[in-house]
This record gives structure tokens, sequence and C-alpha cells, in this order.
């Protein structure tokens, strides 16, 4: 994760983020800045650059603003591969559960917390914290949830030889400690108080002292007793808690199971696109692989953040994203049957019976949003098909035509490609393309057989 507030030594601990440790990433005038202050100098920095920045303006910043310009905690040790997959898989779900809403969004992975689910895409004013943790077996105790490790000393990482130092034990310094999972959930809030709707601990286990039937709920609501020791926890770690603050601490449980968590999303995925476009042919599989890799992608991504557009791109799944998924289902359900489509065709036996094989092979293929060099060409075709739109061609000489006018295109993006390829390609988009950019209804039976 992008951080700005470690200052960069030749003794960097293990325990920063992968981007800090990354050289490819430009570095931003605050992040050389951050080098020349100690951490907390460099906290009352930033604290003063914000009021500078009010005091120009005389407003307040916007939660974009503040998302980028607060600097973000370091986090303890590697992230293992199982957890980001997890995690984009799980915010995947609470993608499916939260488009229903017809309102906008953004989830963001990895940026202040595990998850971040914002109100829009452009302009959030509010924000959900998602912080993400899976066990075994058994369930979480409120010693687990508050608990604080002592902090690791830096290890030798300066290439030379390691000496052996008799370190000066002083037991009368206070020893320092990393923040607890709760701790670091609440420090969100702490830095967004006036921008967090809730703050949530997301598990695949119960808590020893929360209902295993409970979906969700704020720790406040559980027995009196326990979050008075819950609050009591949370104010040892961070004095500003209050009991009404705690309030907006929640447990989730994360509905996928630990081990077999993608088999659990591909049911969770059909019913999504059921529940959205009805019962349709596509290509689970396919849309599967694109949808997962484009979070994993984001969930991994370890650059530099510098501005709220980049955090879109390189971090977030939008609404748009989403229903960008959803018309490459519906494209499915526009197109009519072969057997419909040929009727028309003026072809021989063998031709038509090739044009047939090509058929079913491609439309598996258009099914694919993650095949590129078909998307590419697909893109091509429907550019020609809207430009030769006024000139009332018939089927097969508009086919014709959109081959000669793409084949050259369709040569340097695909392999194996021929005429005939791209002729059917071609049929199949202009029953699948409406030209005013969305998938349309078309008759199942072509014009040229009707007459």
């Amino acid at each position: 994760m992008a951080a700005l507030t470690a200052a960069e030594s030749s003794t960097e601990s293990p325990e920063k983020s992968n981007c800090s440790k990354s050289k490819a990433a430009p570095r931003s005038r605050a992040t050389r800045l951050a080098s020349a202050f100690t951490p907390l100098a460099f906290v009352i920095f930033i604290l003063i650059a914000k009021v500078a920045i009010q005091g120009e303006r005389g407003e307040q910043l916007t939660l974009a603003e503040l998302l980028i310009s607060e600097p973000q905690r370091e986090k303890g040790g590697e992230t293992a591969n199982e957890r980001y997959d997890y995690q984009a898989l799980w915010g995947l779900a609470l993608i499916f559960k939260h488009h229903a809403s017809g309102q906008d969004y953004a989830l963001a992975f990895e940026f202040h917390d595990d998850i971040l689910q914002m109100n829009s895409s452009s302009d959030p004013t509010l924000v959900k914290f998602y912080q993400v943790k899976t066990k075994d077996k058994g369930h979480w105790t409120l010693t687990d949830l508050t608990y604080r490790k002592l902090k690791k000393p830096p290890a030798n990482t300066d290439g030379g030889d390691a000496v052996e130092v008799k370190p000066v034990v002083d037991n009368s310094a206070p020893k320092e400690r990393l923040p607890s999972f709760i701790g670091r959930l609440f420090a969100n809030y702490l830095a967004f108080p006036d921008h967090t709707e809730s703050l949530h601990f997301a598990s695949n286990l119960p808590c020893e002292f929360i209902s295993e039937t409970t979906e969700e709920c704020t720790f406040s609501e559980c027995e009196p007793k326990t979050f008075a020791k819950f609050l009591k926890k949370l104010q040892s770690e961070h004095p500003e808690a209050t009991e009404e603050n705690a309030k907006i601490i929640h447990y989730t449980r994360a509905d996928l199971s630990l081990h077999d968590a993608s088999t659990h999303l591909k049911g969770k995925l059909n019913e999504f696109v059921t529940e959205h476009i009805g019962s349709v042919m596509y290509n689970p599989d396919a849309l599967y692989t694109t949808v997962v890799e484009e979070c994993r992608s984001k969930s991994k991504y370890v650059g530099a953040i510098p501005n709220f557009g980049e955090l879109i791109r390189r971090k977030s799944i939008t609404r748009s994203h989403v229903e960008g998924w959803l018309d490459t289902v519906r494209s499915a359900r526009a197109v009519p049957a072969w057997e419909a489509v040929s009727a028309g065709l003026a072809l021989d036996g063998l031709e038509l019976a090739k044009w047939s094989r090509l058929w079913a092979k491609y439309r598996a293929s258009a099914l694919d949003p993650g095949n590129e060099g078909v998307s590419r060409i697909r893109a091509r075709i429907r550019s020609e098909i809207l430009a030769l739109s006024s000139e009332k061609l018939a089927m097969m000489d508009l086919v014709s035509e959109i081959s000669k006018r793409t084949i050259s295109f369709a040569l340097s993006n695909m392999s194996p490609m021929d005429e005939s390829t791209l002729k059917v390609m071609a049929l199949y988009e202009v029953y699948a393309y409406d030209p005013a950019g969305d998938v349309q209804e078309v008759d199942p039976q072509p014009k040229d057989s009707q007459a």
C-alpha cells in the first residue's frame, strides 16, 4: 500500500507495505518531504498542510481529497496470496449484494483498509471500511480482536555482515505495540470522522459472544458487560473512543467458505446474472475469470495513487464496471440461434457448414470479455456497422463490405484469421449490436429470409 508516513531508510522494516519497497513508483513531493521528518512530525506537517489548503480555498476538503491526502498506516508483514484472494472474492460478493440498490458506488481494495465502500465513484461523501480476517476453525474472542502484538525491532537490511550487539534493556520504558484488529479499524474513523458511515470487522467465522446465526450487528448490540469490556479495550488504545462513536463498529459474517470460495462465488455470480438479466445463455467460466482477475489485480496494485481518479482506475470496482460485465452477457441474449440466422444466407452446403462451426466457436469467444484481441476486433466491426447503417445493404453485402474494411486490422490482432472467420464475426455483430450503443433484441428471422 502506498504509505506516506514511513521515512525512507536503509534499514527499512520488513513490516512495511509492498508499495513502500517499490522503486518503480514515482515519489510525490509529499513523500520526499516525509523522509525529512519523524513519523510524529510528519503527521503534524500533514495537519498543518490541510489547514493551509482549507484556508486558501475557504472550505473543507472533500472525502475524495481526504482519502488521498491522509497518510495510510503501515501494515505489518506480507499479505499471503490466499488472503488477497479471499478479500477479492468477498469484495465481489459485497458488490453483488450492493448493486441491487441502484445507487452509484465504488469499492476500493487495499487502500486505508482491506475494503472501502464509497457512496459515489466521482464525488463520495460517505465511506464504509471493512477489515477482512479469516480463520480455519473456532471463533473470535474479545481477546483476539483487541490483542496488540509487540512491535519487532527493525532488521539489518543494509547488506553488511550482521554484528551481534547486546541490546541495552530499559525495563522502565513502555514496550511499543502494534494496533489491534479493532484498533486499526477504529483508526479509520479518527482519520475520517465526518465521512465514516460504518466500520466492519468481517470474517468467515463467528465471534464467541455473538450468535452464530447473526449475519451482521454492531458490537454495541452485544451483552452490556461484553460491550463495556470491548469499549474499555478500545479506549486503552484510542482514548478518543466513546460509547457513541464505538456504535458504528460492526461484526459482519463473510458468507464465503474459506477453502472453497471460488466455487461458492461462481454460484453467487450466476444468481447475480439471473437476477439482473434473467435466464440467458452465457459462458459463466469466462465471465467469472474476467471479473475475479480484475478484482485481484486491483487488490494487488501497489503503485502510487496521486489522485482520486487513479484510486478509481487502479484500485476500485464501480457500478459502471459491473454494468459493463452485465452488458457482455446481455449481448448474448440479443443474438438469435444459428438455425434462424443461416436460413437467410446464400451459401453452398460446404461453406454453410463451415460458417456454422465458426459461428459456434466465435459465440464462445464473444462471451469472454477477457479476450482482448477479440474485443478490439469487435469494437472495430461495430464502428463499421455504424458507418454503413445508412447504406441499406442486404445482409450478405453488408457482411462482405465489413470484412473488406476490417481484414487488415483483424489480421494484426488475431491469429489464425481468414475471410470466412471475419465474415462470421461481422454477421454475429450485426445481430448483437445496436448503433445507439446498447444491446438490442432482434427479430430471430433475418429480413432476407422473411422476404
